[in-house]
């Protein structure tokens, strides 16, 4: 794509919460007045994930997923950067000036309370200004977002998940917490039981612990199990999502929604143990959707 005359906000966008769509919306708002192309510049992976600062670091959202949000939602184009290792050492004024004023043609950025970038994480909001006042571009600089009288941020979320605390999570998203992966061919254990499931993998890094949920899949009402299936000797964190419907149509990365927690995962002594388990956390999953 061709860049002309954009307005840029650029941040990690980790997933896109309430402070992060009241950045883009004020992005959509200041272009507009301005008669610029709105420009939402991203990375991936997520710096964090890449400098390994933080062994327990989980993402919230995939690039895919943020995409998602910022381009079918929002109406806005979205650019993910690769970030890699090299690239975390550009200078924040050549990320700047070569990235954002060249590459990109902005004539106004849009900076975040707390935006730190380039190496060292030395720059913030006054490299932005002194770069700009020379290059003759705009900068706006955003206040905290508030809910509740708590800042919104992806930390934050983070943390609600980690604890499975959905709704709270979903306040500061402005949703519910939800993600897409592709599905693929598990070993059938579900089906021996009777209880056939969807399989998922690309969960290793979700923020939510292990354990059983009530979800939604493409709508449809399901109970899905995050983990390692210990009784059955699972090795590779997986998502297998059992639909509460005889009849279903899914596509192949379909959209899961997480509802309700239900309990920890654990290992039983025997499968026919399990299959009792699994039986009320069916029973449980349906109560969940009466009583919405």
């Amino acid at each position: 794509m061709a860049f002309e005359k954009t307005a840029v906000a650029v941040g990690n966008f980790d997933g896109i919460h309430l402070g992060h769509i009241y950045m883009l919306k004020t992005l959509k708002e200041e272009a507009f007045k301005r008669n610029l192309t709105p420009l939402v510049v991203t990375f991936d992976p997520h710096p964090a994930v890449v400098l390994k600062k933080r062994k327990d670091f989980c993402t919230i959202s995939t690039a895919e997923e943020k995409r998602e949000i910022i381009e079918k939602n929002l109406g806005l184009h979205c650019e993910i950067l690769p970030f890699t290792e090299k690239f975390s050492q550009t200078p924040p004024e050549e990320f700047i000036e070569k990235t954002l004023l060249e590459r990109f043609k902005a004539e106004l950025i849009l900076v975040g309370y707390d935006w730190h970038f380039g190496k060292g994480a030395r720059g913030n909001a006054n490299t932005v200004y002194k770069i700009c006042k020379k290059r003759g571009c705009e900068v706006i600089k955003l206040k905290p977002y508030t809910v509740g009288g708590k800042i919104v941020s992806s930390s934050l979320v983070r943390g609600l998940l980690k604890e499975a605390l959905l709704k709270p999570a979903g306040l500061f998203l402005g949703r519910p917490y939800w993600i897409r992966r592709k599905v693929v061919k598990g070993k059938g254990l579900g089906s021996k039981l009777g209880v056939p499931t969807l399989n998922f993998e690309g969960v290793e890094n979700l923020c939510l612990p292990n354990g059983v949920y009530v979800v939604c899949i493409d709508g449809h009402p399901a109970v899905a199990n995050l983990g390692y299936a210990p009784t059955l000797k699972g090795q590779k964190r997986t998502l297998e999502v059992h639909i509460l419907r005889d009849f279903f149509d899914v596509s192949d990365r379909p959209k899961i929604v997480f509802k309700r927690y239900l309990r920890p995962e654990r290992a039983f002594k025997s499968a026919e143990e399990l299959l009792r388990r699994i039986k009320e956390d069916i029973k449980h999953a349906k109560e969940t959707f009466l009583e919405d």
